[in-house]
């Protein structure tokens, strides 16, 4: 059923004052240690750029450093740029710049009666490119990725949005490039719909890898590179890649191979008389680490990476066919992350107890986010799948810590106090229960002897963070032990 939106379309325009407010809270957020907040800084602001959001947090931020990073989380190059279009967009209200505007609005409000009468009345339309410097089309913004911030939402019913679109025109675009991600091939609708959150997080990305492909999008990619599918997979889209394969993507390679759970093709790969060429291959999304070209007996990561995909996917049959080959179930190619860390995080809970049985540590931590098993299934949202890891023998006290399992810490904490200065003598856990004014945590680790004066690597304690996060009790508590 179309959704509506009840409203006039000028009514949710941008405007400066959105933005100014926007400015300040981010300001706000890093004087408070928010490190998520401020590493925005470090993909948006040129004086951040190859840091980290401790070195921001370090150096702090002024207003006009934040009004950058709105600028080009709003599709501009700067503040003034920015000023420029909300104004000329309020100055002119029914020229083509606003048009395009109210376009995106109704496709992220999921109003198709207004797409289509914006459709209807401006035959350009279907085909515009935004003005903002990504010069996105319409079927991107369906897509919610490498556009605006404030434009990366999908409605629960964006197959309609996007059928729309095509039937009106923009089947003519749907292979466009833009201008973000290097503009490329990695830059079209497709390949920006099948490595996007949000259309996933909707429930609606495979549905709309049909529709795109059925509109005319290449599903091996504008530059025949298989990108698209090998995107999927990167990017941790198992049903996207395999909706990309049901559109007619073929499969050259065995990582690929096992990622769509083709087992017969996996064991032709794996036959030395076959003869099949694995041809060279990358994913995205950690990194772009190269599998080379090869045939059976293929090389030992190229292996690896056939069972973390195949693990990902929850393809059983090509798991334990990989693992009969003796392929190392603790091995990540890709910085690092094994199979478990995949699985975990798609909740493939069948695959993370198969995982498990083979001798997988959960405890790894991955080399990109430093990360366990338990850390990869929370990032998932997969609650059976954590409770599956909490039960075995091998814990890492942060994750107790990081999802207030408390019981578990109090365990943890007694077989080993050392532990109280987790990590690795640094503190870290007592901090993360001071920046969430967490008492009860923090009496666990200092009764089992956490040091209240160590800091991290910007010279912030715990005292610090309970200090600027507000929490008057956590303050109290952290002063009357570094007394003591």
């Amino acid at each position: 059923m179309s959704q509506t939106s009840g409203h006039s379309a000028h009514s949710d325009r941008p405007n400066i004052g959105q933005k100014k407010k926007l400015a300040k809270e981010l300001v706000k957020a890093v004087k408070r240690l928010d490190g998520a907040q401020a590493a925005r800084f470090t993909w948006n602001h040129p004086k951040f750029r190859g840091k980290d959001g401790h070195d921001v947090v370090r150096e702090g931020v002024t207003l006009a450093d934040a009004q950058h990073v709105i600028a080009r989380e709003s599709g501009f190059e700067s503040w003034p740029q920015m000023t420029q279009y909300l104004e000329g967009l309020h100055a002119d209200p029914d020229g083509p710049v606003a048009i395009f505007e109210d376009a995106v609005r109704a496709i992220i409000r999921g109003d198709v009666a207004e797409l289509q009468r914006l459709l209807g009345a401006h035959k350009d339309l279907a085909t515009m490119r935004s003005p903002r410097h990504h010069r996105a089309t319409l079927p991107h913004y369906v897509a919610a990725n490498g556009v605006e911030n404030e434009h990366q939402i999908v409605p629960a019913n964006a197959v309609e949005i996007a059928k729309t679109l095509f039937d009106s025109g923009a089947d003519a675009v749907v292979d466009a490039t833009a201008d973000t991600y290097g503009g490329d091939g990695g830059s079209t609708p497709l390949v920006a719909l099948v490595t996007s959150a949000h259309p996933h997080e909707a429930g609606v990305q495979p549905d709309l890898v049909r529709v795109f492909c059925d509109a005319g999008a290449n599903p091996n990619g504008i530059d025949d590179d298989g990108l698209p599918i090998a995107s999927a997979l990167g990017f941790r889209y198992p049903a996207a890649a395999m909706a990309i394969y049901d559109c007619g993507a073929r499969i050259d390679n065995l990582p690929a191979a096992a990622g769509i759970g083709n087992v017969q093709l996996v064991r032709q790969y794996l036959d030395p008389n076959a003869k099949l060429v694995s041809v060279e291959c990358s994913f995205p999304n950690p990194g772009q680490i190269k599998f080379s070209k090869s045939t059976a007996p293929h090389p030992y990561a190229t292996l690896q990476q056939a069972l973390v995909f195949a693990c990902m996917g929850g393809h059983r049959d090509v798991a334990e066919l990989l693992m009969a080959q003796g392929v190392d179930v603790n091995g990540g190619p890709r910085c690092g992350i094994p199979a478990i860390h995949e699985a975990s995080y798609q909740g493939q809970l069948e695959m993370v107890q198969l995982l498990l049985e083979h001798g997988a540590d959960p405890t790894i931590r991955d080399e990109k986010w430093e990360s366990t098993a338990i850390g990869w299934a929370d990032g998932g949202k997969q609650p059976d799948v954590i409770e599956l890891l909490f039960q075995q023998d091998r814990v890492d006290i942060l994750d107790a810590v990081e999802l207030k399992r408390y019981a578990i810490v109090a365990k943890l904490l007694k077989d080993e106090p050392s532990r109280a200065n987790a990590p690795n003598g640094k503190g870290g856990a007592l901090r993360f229960a001071a920046f969430h004014g967490d008492l009860r945590l923090a009496e666990l680790l200092i009764d089992a002897g956490a040091d209240v004066s160590l800091k991290n690597e910007n010279g912030h304690s715990a005292l610090d963070y309970a200090k600027k996060a507000g929490h008057i009790a956590m303050v109290e508590l952290l002063r009357s032990k570094s007394k003591s």
